[in-house]
């Protein structure tokens, strides 16, 4: 996702929704850690916040929003109208707040992953140099996640092109993290959409599915006429220190912490570990580069922080309409065929165009309701989120790998006619292994 450039907005308009937006991040840990503070302190910052960058939001984003936003209104007034609990409204308030709290805390691991991931001037060509990219692109972006597609695609690219086969290795690295990366949006959306889902779970599913579909990926790259003349990315085991250490500490944090969400120990480890790290390597610099994330870096996520705010409102409109007309979706089993074939439909969806945020928040309203296990549930989003984003040439990157390095959508979809099937076949074993040895 992206917005465009923030300096279309005023100065001071900028800053100030940067700070709104770190005030989002310590309501929304406050709110988390002590059942005193309201949650609705964050979300009516994350209201101001998206005000504020309301001009911020391009063509095709702002009718998204606009409609995700009608969609939620209509069915809010309609159901209050009817006589649905007012809890919706305040469904809708809060805002996603804890989602957009952590999308706006991990972005200040940027200042971390702002440098190359390398700095040697190697430029390694050929199958073993594509596969250390996939497979690194892979863990870093599971950690800075569409920074990694600016920092590959940019040394990768040839007077500012990539060729096919690189998009591929990026895009897929990248996509296959939303199986399991607990600093994804994917993950969060997930834990909110399908409340009681477990981390723990979806990861010990999520990523074998990852490694599966990575596989498939160094297959098709080894098959690739053009693999021994393309050039890779430089990198070393140095170079992914970052998703070790972090995927350690939240580890550990959760086990220190069990009563306190995944969400809200992913934010406060990225807000914490980020502006630290990066002040005692660089002193000074380190603060400006803070001061300057924050005033600049984080406006420039207002199109995420919209379409979050948005889905909000349309998950709660959703849901007051269903409950004032006693509307139930009711499954004599949901098991992993039915769990299947609403992936099905949700990749459908996200083919024509239909944000993942939107189709995960509009099926976990309707569906939530009717089943009993959230693990299930909250596997399908992430399936459905890693598979989408990688085949719909509307998502977000690979409209960035399309506008900033030249790549055709056609020849995106041809790369992937093999991948849909093979991923929809990992998912559909995923799922059964699932209901067989955990549920």
């Amino acid at each position: 996702m992206t917005s465009t450039p923030p300096s279309r907005l005023s100065r001071w308009r900028l800053r100030l929704a940067g700070w709104t937006l770190v005030g989002v991040i310590f309501l929304a840990i406050t709110a988390a850690l002590y059942d005193a503070w309201p949650a609705w302190s964050a979300g009516a910052l994350v209201w101001f916040a998206a005000l504020l960058l309301l001009g911020s939001l391009k063509g095709p984003q702002r009718w998204q929003v606009r409609a995700m936003f009608a969609t939620g209104v209509i069915g809010l007034c309609l159901g209050l109208l009817r006589g649905a609990d007012w809890l919706y409204l305040r469904q809708a308030l809060d805002a996603n707040q804890t989602v957009i709290a952590m999308l706006m805390g991990v972005s200040f691991l940027r200042l971390v992953g702002s440098a190359p991931v390398d700095g040697s001037d190697d430029r390694p060509t050929g199958k073993s140099a594509l596969i250390r990219t996939l497979l690194g692109g892979h863990l870093i972006g599971s950690v800075i996640n569409m920074s990694t597609i600016a920092i590959l695609g940019d040394r990768l690219s040839q007077a500012g092109r990539l060729s096919a086969l690189q998009a591929l290795v990026i895009l897929r690295g990248f996509s296959t993290a939303a199986f399991w990366s607990p600093f994804f949006a994917a993950m969060g959306i997930a834990l909110i959409s399908a409340p009681g889902a477990h981390l723990a779970t979806l990861v010990t599913v999520g990523l074998p599915a990852a490694a599966a579909a990575l596989a498939f990926t160094v297959w098709q790259i080894s098959r690739h006429p053009e693999v021994d003349h393309t050039l890779g990315y430089p990198m070393h085991l140095g170079s992914l220190w970052l998703p070790m250490l972090l995927a350690v500490l939240v580890m550990a944090a959760h086990r220190w912490w069990p009563d306190v969400s995944v969400l809200t120990l992913v934010t406060m480890i990225a807000v914490l570990f980020a502006p630290l790290w990066v002040t005692l390597r660089q002193g000074r610099a380190g603060v400006g580069a803070t001061l300057d994330h924050i005033q600049l870096g984080l406006p420039r996520l207002g199109g995420e922080v919209s379409l979050f705010l948005a889905a909000a409102v349309m998950a709660a409109g959703v849901a007051a309409t269903l409950a004032s007309f006693n509307v139930e979706v009711r499954f004599e089993h949901f098991g992993a065929n039915q769990a299947f074939a609403v992936l099905v439909i949700m990749i459908g969806l996200a083919m024509i165009g239909m944000h993942p945020v939107t189709t995960v928040a509009l099926a976990g309203s309707l569906l939530m309701p009717a089943i009993d296990d959230p693990n299930l549930l909250g596997l399908v989003f992430l399936m459905s989120w890693s598979l989408g984003v990688a085949l719909s040439p509307f998502s977000g990157i690979q409209l960035a790998l399309q506008s900033r390095y030249g790549v055709s959508a056609r020849t995106l979809l041809r790369l992937n006619r093999l991948y849909a099937p093979t991923v929809l076949a990992i998912d559909f074993i995923a799922l059964h292994a699932y209901q067989l040895w955990l549920a």
